[in-house]
């Protein structure tokens, strides 16, 4: 071999060597491609691993190094956990490369850059996850590093979007100096970018120091730039972009600014008025939760939606400190509730409590509040999926939780669009319990819920156990006092969790029935019932299900209240099981049979009396059919456990007997929830307003003259309590159009338009 064409076979080799060196990444991130779609996220991520570390100046390195990154700041995305609701949470994928390495990888990415502008993005990507992690040092530094090169390459717009998060960082962690420097002289070297942003950002560094007059300034400054930028864009969007489904009102910086300046305006409103406090502690088990938003909510600025706590929150979220403790000072008197936002990984492993309930701040009073989060409930028994048929038995057992003195095991059906829970058995003692549902009680636990199209779901019918039903079980932890601790199921769901479920194999052999109503043809259903009742009149399956049929499907056209009573009446003639008791009493009731109802419930007190919801139900039915004294002693029996109002008919009662000192009493030692209602049409309509209430009803026992004599406010107490049903609005406005005939200033009309706006 001449030297000649030894040159040429090492150029050839070296030639095929930097193709294939140019040529791996790309390949490598194909393949990275594929194993995701496949689902296969351990191999993808070893694979991104090396393609980091073997090629890190290549633009694929890059962008899996962002993927990486993009994954662990999606961790940030909390559960947020309110007095009834949680959003979040839901199934956790493991991020399988922790931050320490995502770090490593970050920074060799980052020098291995040769393009200036991607090496100071790199820089601003560490800054982001050291400061996602708390390393607010590291995270100072490299933001810095990347402001400064961004400025240096002429990047003036990333220098802008830099200086925005490091001026975040210096308020998270009270560095008021050094963030107002840096908003002062971003404002000026910056001044046709993000300005509305940096003056939103000086009003947040003002609202903090308690300068509200230059923090409203700021503000109001923020708000006409956004404006101006909204404008702006509106008159130069394209085409494609004409169904952009946004508002002035949705973005960002003027959503925040309004909300501030509102918040700046209740707090002047409420200036003069003596201030209280809410401070507490957040634990798990005995060690502190640092990290927990905290967000301090007005009850009466509730809207039911998650999408806007910004807006109503009485001051800025509160952090807690490395002792589990947040504080909230001057807070004005009134009804608040709190609002917890937590990372999924701080909750894993931990159950659901239902701890955050209202509660009232007063004059100079402080607040003291505790929430504990203790571990899951662990069900020992069963794992997986079982398949259930009837006759059959399944042990359910699970590990004492320290603390609890009872437990109620849950039942979740999984729906055509969701899932839907109730409490299957309650007060449940020991750690285990033998599920087996025989003969009826197989169809006991039904959900009355609507798949899609509005269509109503068989379980209505058929009960929770029919063929097809897939059902997981969860344990809930009691404390002495009922209240829950823990449960099995969590706020965030583990794919491989393994949870106890059964699939419903055959039941009973179904009915001709019974199979319609799996295909969700009710009318044909009916008469396939109706049939087989000529041939089994007494058939106690046949019977519930025409009951069933008539008193739920509104949205199925065969809704019959009249009818549903009948069938039960007979049904009740060859069964008489606790549920089917229950369900024709709650059947009489919707048909105005009260007196019927309130027997039937009797029947089954030693059952129900467990529910301390069932005490008020007993209160209004004793009212209804005139035994106030009676409807008083079961009020007041839930109302001794649980302080709240579920609406005014205790207050009702007491007013119908005569006994303005007794009412007073009772709206002054409860509570009242404060949340809005909503009408016919979904608007919000204000609740009753207590302190109105209170101060005419004072006056009126004070002697003050009503043109309303006692047997005309007790007739009128009366029809309030007769509002029900559906078109409780319109209802509620023609009784307070009526009263209002007896003169709109009378003492007593005041106090009946309160009561009548309690039954929205």
């Amino acid at each position: 071999m001449t030297k000649k064409t030894l040159i040429i076979l090492v150029i050839i080799l070296g030639l095929i060597l930097t193709v294939g060196y140019i040529s791996t990444p790309k390949l490598m991130a194909v393949k990275i491609a594929a194993y995701e779609q496949e689902g296969n996220q351990e191999n993808a991520v070893i694979l991104k691993e090396r393609l980091i570390r073997f090629f890190p100046g290549s633009e694929e390195a890059r962008w899996e190094v962002y993927s990486l990154i993009d994954r662990l700041l999606e961790k940030e995305e909390r559960v947020m956990i309110g007095p009834d609701f949680t959003s979040g949470g839901g199934a956790e994928e493991d991020i399988l490369v922790p931050a320490e390495k995502v770090i490593v990888y970050l920074l060799k990415v980052t020098k291995a850059q040769k393009e200036a502008m991607w090496k100071y993005n790199m820089y601003e990507k560490l800054g982001e996850v050291y400061h996602s992690q708390g390393s607010f040092s590291a995270a100072e530094e490299n933001y810095l590093i990347a402001a400064k090169g961004f400025e240096a390459v002429d990047g003036n717009f990333r220098a802008a979007e830099t200086n925005i998060r490091l001026v975040d960082l210096y308020l998270e962690t009270g560095e008021q100096e050094k963030a107002l420097s840096l908003i002062e002289e971003s404002s000026k070297k910056y001044a046709d970018l993000y300005i509305d942003e940096f003056l939103s950002k000086k009003g947040d560094l003002f609202f903090q120091q308690g300068d509200y007059q230059k923090a409203e300034e700021c503000y109001r400054k923020a708000l006409e730039e956004a404006k101006k930028d909204w404008d702006e864009f509106q008159a130069h969007r394209s085409d494609q972009e004409e169904s952009i489904n946004a508002t002035l009102d949705q973005q960002p910086v003027y959503r925040h600014s309004k909300s501030q300046m509102e918040l700046i305006r209740n707090l002047k409103t409420k200036g003069d008025e003596a201030k209280g406090s809410v401070k507490g502690e957040i634990l798990k088990g005995n060690i502190p939760m640092s990290n927990v938003l905290v967000y301090l909510i007005n009850e009466k600025k509730y809207d039911g939606s998650m999408n806007h706590l910004e807006g109503i929150q009485e001051s800025s979220a509160f952090k807690t400190d490395m002792k589990g403790e947040f504080k909230f000072d001057n807070v004005a008197p009134g009804r608040y509730f709190l609002v917890l936002g937590l990372l999924p990984e701080d909750l894993n492993g931990l159950g659901r409590f239902n701890g955050l309930k209202a509660f009232t701040v007063e004059e100079d009073q402080t607040k003291e509040l505790r929430y504990v989060f203790q571990p899951k409930a662990k069900i020992l028994e069963p794992t997986g999926q079982n398949t259930f048929n009837a006759g059959e038995s399944l042990k359910i057992a699970w590990e004492e939780v320290p603390g609890a003195k009872s437990y109620n095991l849950h039942i979740t059906l999984k729906l055509e669009n969701g899932y839907a829970s109730q409490v299957y058995r309650q007060n449940l003692r020991g750690n285990s319990y033998i599920f087996n549902p025989q003969g009826m009680a197989l169809r006991e636990m039904n959900f009355v819920t609507w798949g899609n199209e509005y269509v109503l779901g068989p379980s209505a019918i058929l009960g929770s156990f029919y063929p097809g039903a897939e059902i997981f079980f969860v344990v809930e932890a009691l404390d002495d006092e009922g209240r829950p601790i823990s449960d099995s199921e969590g706020y965030v769901l583990e794919p491989s969790g393994n949870y106890p479920s059964i699939q419903v194999g055959e039941t009973n052999p179904l009915s001709i029935g019974d199979k319609l109503v799996l295909e969700k043809k009710y009318s044909e259903a009916i008469k396939a019932y109706l049939k087989g009742l000529e041939e089994k009149p007494n058939d106690p399956h046949i019977l519930l299900s025409l009951a069933r049929l008539y008193n739920y499907g509104w949205t199925e056209e065969t809704a019959d209240l009249g009818k549903a009573v009948n069938y039960y009446e007979e049904l009740l003639k060859v069964n008489r099981d606790r549920f089917i008791v229950q369900a024709a009493a709650g059947a009489n009731n919707q048909a105005g049979n009260y007196e019927t109802a309130l027997k039937l419930y009797e029947e089954i007190e030693n059952e129900m009396g467990k529910s301390i919801f069932w005490f008020h139900q007993m209160g209004e039915l004793y009212f209804r059919t005139g035994n106030t004294e009676k409807a008083i002693e079961y009020y007041q029996r839930y109302l001794n456990k649980e302080k709240e109002f579920i609406d005014l008919g205790p207050v009702i009662a007491y007013l119908y007997q005569d006994d303005v000192p007794g009412a007073l009493k009772l709206l002054k030692e409860n509570s009242y929830s404060e949340r809005v209602r909503y009408n016919s049409e979904r608007e919000t309509e204000k609740p009753a307003d207590i302190n109105q209430l209170i101060n005419n009803l004072e006056r009126y026992h004070n002697g003050v003259h009503s043109a309303l004599n006692k047997e005309d406010f007790k007739k009128y107490l009366w029809e309030i309590m007769s509002i029900n049903g559906s078109n409780r609005f319109e209802k509620v406005q023609a009784f307070q159009a009526k009263i209002k005939s007896w003169g709109e200033k009378d003492v007593l009309v005041f106090v009946l338009e309160e009561l009548a706006k309690d039954r929205l």
